[in-house]
C-alpha cells in the first residue's frame, strides 16, 4: 500500500508539471465604489488578451470570462459613469471621435505554472513584461496588464504585474492561491492609476 502511494504521487507530480501552465477564474476583488466620479460621463473600455497560451494546459477560465470579471469589477467601482465595453477590434484603433474617456486594457498574463514554465504564456502587447523573474521549485503565478487611458488629446500609459510564488506544499491549491494573489495585487494597482487619471482630468 505504501508503495503504491508512492508510485500514486509520483505520477500526480509528473502530470501536473506535463501541463504546465493553469488558468482559473479570479474571484471578485473587493473595492470600496468610487461614488460620484465622473457622474454621468461615458467611459469606453476596450479589452484585448494577449496570452500566448496553447490549448493544452489546464484552462478553466475562458478569456471571455477573464474580461467580463474584469468589466464588471470596473463597473463596480465607478457606478456613478456610464461604463461601455468596446469589442476588442477597437483596441488597436486610434481614440473614438468624441469626448468620452477611453480605457485601452491589455492582459499580458495571468496563469499559474510551476517553476519557469510560467513565462511561456506572457503575450507580447507593450511593456517589458518578458523580463520578469521566476524562482525554480515553485508555484508561479503572474497578472500583468498594458493599460492605456485617452482623456481629450492626452494619452495615459502604464504597464502593471505582480508575481506570486507559493511552495508545492499544497499542490494545484498553492498555485490557485499564488494566482488569486498576484491577481488582486495587479487590479488594485490597475484601479488606483485609473482613479488617478480620472481625478486629475
Amino acid at each position: 500500500m505504501k508503495y503504491f502511494l508512492l508510485i500514486l504521487l509520483l505520477v500526480s507530480s509528473y502530470l501536473a508539471k506535463a501541463q504546465k501552465i493553469y488558468v482559473w477564474c479570479p474571484e471578485n476583488y473587493q473595492v470600496k465604489p468610487r461614488i460620484d466620479l465622473r457622474k454621468n460621463d461615458t467611459i469606453n473600455v476596450v479589452f484585448f488578451d494577449g496570452r500566448s497560451i496553447p490549448p493544452k494546459n489546464k484552462i478553466e477560465c475562458s478569456s471571455e470570462q477573464i474580461i467580463q470579471t474584469l468589466f464588471s469589477q470596473l463597473k463596480v467601482t465607478y457606478p456613478s459613469a456610464i461604463l461601455i465595453q468596446r469589442p476588442e477590434s477597437d483596441y488597436y484603433k486610434k481614440n473614438l471621435p468624441s469626448k468620452s474617456v477611453l480605457i485601452k486594457i491589455g492582459i499580458a498574463a495571468y496563469h499559474a505554472g510551476f517553476g519557469a514554465d510560467i513565462s511561456g504564456g506572457i503575450g507580447m502587447i507593450g511593456g517589458h513584461f518578458s523580463t520578469m523573474v521566476f524562482p525554480k521549485g515553485e508555484w508561479n503565478a503572474v497578472t500583468a496588464y498594458y493599460v492605456q487611458i485617452f482623456i481629450g488629446d492626452k494619452i495615459i500609459t502604464k504597464e502593471v504585474s505582480n508575481v506570486s510564488s507559493k511552495s508545492n506544499m499544497l499542490g494545484y491549491k498553492s498555485a490557485k492561491n499564488a494566482l488569486n494573489e498576484c491577481y488582486n495585487k495587479s487590479t488594485g494597482e490597475l484601479l488606483f492609476f485609473i482613479d488617478q487619471q480620472l481625478s486629475n482630468f
